[in-house]
Protein backbone atom coordinates (compact mmCIF):
# COMPACT_ATOMS: atom_id res chain seq x y z
CA UNK A 1 0.00 0.00 0.00
CA UNK A 2 2.47 2.56 0.87
CA UNK A 3 4.71 2.28 -2.80
CA UNK A 4 1.57 3.25 -4.03
CA UNK A 5 0.80 6.42 -2.02
CA UNK A 6 4.40 7.70 -3.00
CA UNK A 7 3.65 7.08 -6.36
CA UNK A 8 0.76 8.98 -5.94
CA UNK A 9 2.86 12.00 -3.79
CA UNK A 10 4.71 11.85 -6.82
CA UNK A 11 2.46 12.73 -8.91
CA UNK A 12 1.04 15.44 -7.21
CA UNK A 13 0.94 19.17 -9.19
CA UNK A 14 3.41 21.59 -7.60
CA UNK A 15 2.85 22.62 -4.51
CA UNK A 16 1.02 26.61 -4.06
CA UNK A 17 2.45 29.06 -2.14
CA UNK A 18 1.87 30.40 0.67
CA UNK A 19 0.38 33.39 -1.28
CA UNK A 20 -1.19 31.48 -3.52
CA UNK A 21 -3.37 29.64 -0.77
CA UNK A 22 -4.25 33.22 0.86
CA UNK A 23 -5.15 35.24 -1.97
CA UNK A 24 -7.38 31.66 -3.57
CA UNK A 25 -10.93 32.90 -3.78
CA UNK A 26 -10.65 36.44 -3.66
CA UNK A 27 -12.52 37.38 -6.61
CA UNK A 28 -15.67 35.31 -6.04
CA UNK A 29 -18.71 37.29 -5.54
CA UNK A 30 -20.38 36.50 -2.87
CA UNK A 31 -24.35 35.59 -4.38
CA UNK A 32 -22.22 33.31 -6.50
CA UNK A 33 -20.85 30.84 -4.40
CA UNK A 34 -22.31 27.52 -3.89
CA UNK A 35 -23.02 27.30 -0.63
CA UNK A 36 -23.60 23.12 -1.01
CA UNK A 37 -19.96 22.69 -1.97
CA UNK A 38 -18.27 24.65 1.05
CA UNK A 39 -17.02 22.16 3.58
CA UNK A 40 -14.19 23.14 6.14
CA UNK A 41 -10.58 22.70 5.16
CA UNK A 42 -7.49 21.56 7.54
CA UNK A 43 -4.16 23.76 7.33
CA UNK A 44 -1.23 24.26 9.37
CA UNK A 45 -1.67 26.40 12.45
CA UNK A 46 0.96 29.19 11.03
CA UNK A 47 -1.82 30.27 8.56
CA UNK A 48 -3.63 31.17 11.46
CA UNK A 49 -1.15 34.33 12.10
CA UNK A 50 -1.01 35.00 8.55
CA UNK A 51 -2.93 37.72 6.65
CA UNK A 52 -6.04 34.86 5.89
CA UNK A 53 -9.05 36.74 3.84
CA UNK A 54 -11.48 34.98 5.32
CA UNK A 55 -12.54 33.37 8.58
CA UNK A 56 -10.12 31.41 10.35
CA UNK A 57 -10.21 29.09 13.75
CA UNK A 58 -7.77 26.87 15.58
CA UNK A 59 -9.21 23.34 15.99
CA UNK A 60 -8.99 22.98 19.47
CA UNK A 61 -5.74 23.33 21.38
CA UNK A 62 -4.50 21.46 17.89
CA UNK A 63 -1.62 22.39 16.11
CA UNK A 64 -3.63 22.98 13.31
CA UNK A 65 -6.70 25.46 11.68
CA UNK A 66 -9.74 25.55 9.47
CA UNK A 67 -11.03 27.47 7.33
CA UNK A 68 -13.74 27.10 4.97
CA UNK A 69 -13.19 26.11 0.98
CA UNK A 70 -14.90 24.92 -2.27
CA UNK A 71 -12.40 22.39 -4.17
CA UNK A 72 -12.50 23.67 -7.95
CA UNK A 73 -10.61 22.20 -10.90
CA UNK A 74 -6.87 20.50 -10.31
CA UNK A 75 -8.09 20.65 -6.85
CA UNK A 76 -7.62 24.04 -5.85
CA UNK A 77 -9.19 25.23 -2.89
CA UNK A 78 -11.13 28.53 -3.31
CA UNK A 79 -11.72 29.98 0.39
CA UNK A 80 -14.63 31.55 2.00
CA UNK A 81 -14.05 35.48 2.47
CA UNK A 82 -15.12 37.59 5.35
CA UNK A 83 -17.78 39.57 2.87
CA UNK A 84 -18.69 35.84 1.68
CA UNK A 85 -19.18 35.51 5.24
CA UNK A 86 -21.01 38.73 6.36
CA UNK A 87 -23.33 37.88 3.34
CA UNK A 88 -24.38 34.43 4.56
CA UNK A 89 -24.73 35.84 8.19
CA UNK A 90 -26.77 39.08 7.07
CA UNK A 91 -29.20 36.31 5.22
CA UNK A 92 -28.93 34.60 8.18
CA UNK A 93 -27.83 31.56 7.21
CA UNK A 94 -25.78 29.47 9.45
CA UNK A 95 -22.66 28.94 7.24
CA UNK A 96 -20.25 27.32 9.33
CA UNK A 97 -23.23 23.91 10.40
CA UNK A 98 -24.32 23.78 6.35
CA UNK A 99 -20.54 23.49 5.43
CA UNK A 100 -20.05 20.61 8.15
CA UNK A 101 -23.60 18.99 6.99
CA UNK A 102 -21.79 18.81 3.34
CA UNK A 103 -18.86 17.33 4.59
CA UNK A 104 -20.90 14.89 6.34
CA UNK A 105 -22.95 14.03 3.44
CA UNK A 106 -19.88 14.07 0.90
CA UNK A 107 -18.37 11.41 3.30
CA UNK A 108 -21.23 8.93 4.00
CA UNK A 109 -20.24 6.47 1.26
CA UNK A 110 -16.55 6.42 1.66
CA UNK A 111 -15.16 7.78 4.63
CA UNK A 112 -11.82 6.16 3.60
CA UNK A 113 -10.03 6.04 0.60
CA UNK A 114 -8.46 2.67 2.07
CA UNK A 115 -7.51 0.19 5.15
CA UNK A 116 -5.22 -2.61 6.45
CA UNK A 117 -6.94 -5.52 8.06
CA UNK A 118 -5.51 -7.43 11.12
CA UNK A 119 -5.35 -11.40 10.58
CA UNK A 120 -9.16 -11.39 11.86
CA UNK A 121 -10.11 -9.07 8.60
CA UNK A 122 -10.86 -6.23 11.03
CA UNK A 123 -9.28 -3.29 10.29
CA UNK A 124 -6.89 -1.39 12.11
CA UNK A 125 -5.99 1.25 9.62
CA UNK A 126 -8.06 3.66 7.88
CA UNK A 127 -6.63 6.17 5.09
CA UNK A 128 -8.00 9.35 3.56
CA UNK A 129 -6.49 9.89 0.62
CA UNK A 130 -9.34 11.13 -1.45
CA UNK A 131 -9.74 12.25 -5.06
CA UNK A 132 -11.47 15.96 -4.00
CA UNK A 133 -8.01 16.43 -2.00
CA UNK A 134 -10.38 17.03 1.67
CA UNK A 135 -9.61 13.78 3.07
CA UNK A 136 -8.20 15.08 6.32
CA UNK A 137 -11.06 16.94 6.65
CA UNK A 138 -12.91 14.16 7.77
CA UNK A 139 -11.13 13.82 10.77
CA UNK A 140 -13.62 16.90 11.64
CA UNK A 141 -16.45 14.23 11.77
CA UNK A 142 -17.12 12.77 15.36
CA UNK A 143 -17.06 8.82 15.65
CA UNK A 144 -16.48 8.25 11.74
CA UNK A 145 -14.23 4.93 12.91
CA UNK A 146 -15.57 4.38 16.23
CA UNK A 147 -17.42 1.02 15.15
CA UNK A 148 -14.10 -0.32 12.87
CA UNK A 149 -11.18 1.22 14.95
CA UNK A 150 -12.84 1.90 18.47
CA UNK A 151 -13.67 4.53 20.43
CA UNK A 152 -10.24 5.41 21.71
CA UNK A 153 -8.81 5.40 18.34
CA UNK A 154 -6.21 7.86 16.78
CA UNK A 155 -5.32 9.98 13.81
CA UNK A 156 -2.67 11.84 11.79
CA UNK A 157 -2.14 14.29 9.35
CA UNK A 158 1.00 13.73 7.24
CA UNK A 159 0.28 15.65 4.49
CA UNK A 160 -2.16 18.25 3.86
CA UNK A 161 -4.11 15.92 1.25
CA UNK A 162 -3.91 12.77 3.51
CA UNK A 163 -4.78 11.65 6.67
CA UNK A 164 -4.49 8.24 8.72
CA UNK A 165 -6.99 6.86 11.52
CA UNK A 166 -6.07 3.51 13.65
CA UNK A 167 -6.60 1.83 16.43
CA UNK A 168 -5.17 2.69 19.50
CA UNK A 169 -3.87 -1.13 20.80
CA UNK A 170 -1.64 -1.96 17.96
CA UNK A 171 0.71 -5.09 17.26
CA UNK A 172 4.41 -4.10 16.72
CA UNK A 173 3.96 -5.20 13.07
CA UNK A 174 0.77 -3.05 12.70
CA UNK A 175 2.39 -0.02 14.76
CA UNK A 176 5.27 -0.57 11.86
CA UNK A 177 2.40 -0.36 9.03
CA UNK A 178 1.28 3.04 11.05
CA UNK A 179 4.58 4.64 11.46
CA UNK A 180 5.61 3.65 7.53
CA UNK A 181 2.35 5.12 6.11
CA UNK A 182 2.65 8.28 8.31
CA UNK A 183 6.22 8.98 7.56
CA UNK A 184 5.67 8.12 4.12
CA UNK A 185 3.40 10.90 3.49
CA UNK A 186 5.26 13.19 5.86
CA UNK A 187 8.40 12.80 4.12
CA UNK A 188 7.61 12.47 0.30
CA UNK A 189 4.29 14.97 0.28
CA UNK A 190 4.50 17.86 -1.48
CA UNK A 191 2.51 19.71 1.80
CA UNK A 192 3.77 17.93 4.82
CA UNK A 193 1.69 18.52 7.61
CA UNK A 194 3.01 16.77 11.00
CA UNK A 195 4.23 13.09 11.93
CA UNK A 196 2.24 13.14 15.56
CA UNK A 197 -0.26 11.33 16.12
CA UNK A 198 -3.00 12.74 17.58
CA UNK A 199 -6.89 11.42 19.92
CA UNK A 200 -9.19 11.63 17.29
CA UNK A 201 -12.00 13.45 19.86
CA UNK A 202 -9.54 16.26 19.85
CA UNK A 203 -10.82 16.87 16.74
CA UNK A 204 -14.35 16.66 17.52
CA UNK A 205 -14.19 20.34 19.23
CA UNK A 206 -14.72 21.86 15.94
CA UNK A 207 -17.72 20.45 15.07
CA UNK A 208 -19.38 21.37 18.28
CA UNK A 209 -18.81 25.05 17.75
CA UNK A 210 -19.36 24.69 14.10
CA UNK A 211 -23.31 23.39 14.77
CA UNK A 212 -23.81 25.90 18.25
CA UNK A 213 -23.63 28.85 16.65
Amino acid sequence: MLPRFLDWFSRKAKSRTALDVLEAGRGAEPADRDLSRVVPIILPLELLRAAWPGPIVQIGDLPFCAAWATCGEMNSFFYVTEREAQFWGDAGIDWRAEALENLSRMSANRPASGEKLDDDGVPFLKVMLHDDAIGPSRLLLPHLFEDSLGADYEVAIPEQTCAIAYRRDLSPSQAADVNAMINGCYEHGTEPMSPEGFEARRFWQFAEGSTSR
